[in-house]
């Protein structure tokens, strides 16, 4: 498995260009998918990749307590980036043994 980040920020994806996604909720699929082509692009197309996880990378909290104080107060809330992590397997490939202390 992978444990390589990739510093790269989601668009924001949704069915209206005006709703934005709660900085917490779900990724979406246009999301997802984004994330898994970000990751096929760092290998060569040939590449067997199977995914184990895409899920929603929280925002530190130090960078979520402003939004949450603007939601509190019905102030502007600012823009969170989203982020996801990705947990994959390349596949046909051994990992070397490992010795166990």
């Amino acid at each position: 498995m992978s444990t390589e980040q990739i510093e790269t920020s989601l668009p924001i994806v949704s069915g209206k260009k005006t709703k934005l996604e709660h900085p917490l909720g779900p990724l979406t699929a246009s999301e997802i998918t984004r994330s898994a082509s970000l990751v096929k692009e760092l290998w060569p197309s040939n590449t067997s990749i199977q995914f184990k996880a895409v899920t929603l990378q929280e925002p530190n909290k130090a960078d979520y307590l402003p939004y949450l104080e603007a939601e509190r107060t019905g102030k502007q809330a600012p823009v969170i980036d989203r982020r996801s992590f990705v947990a994959y397997y390349i596949r046909n490939t051994v990992s070397p043994p490992q010795k166990l202390l």
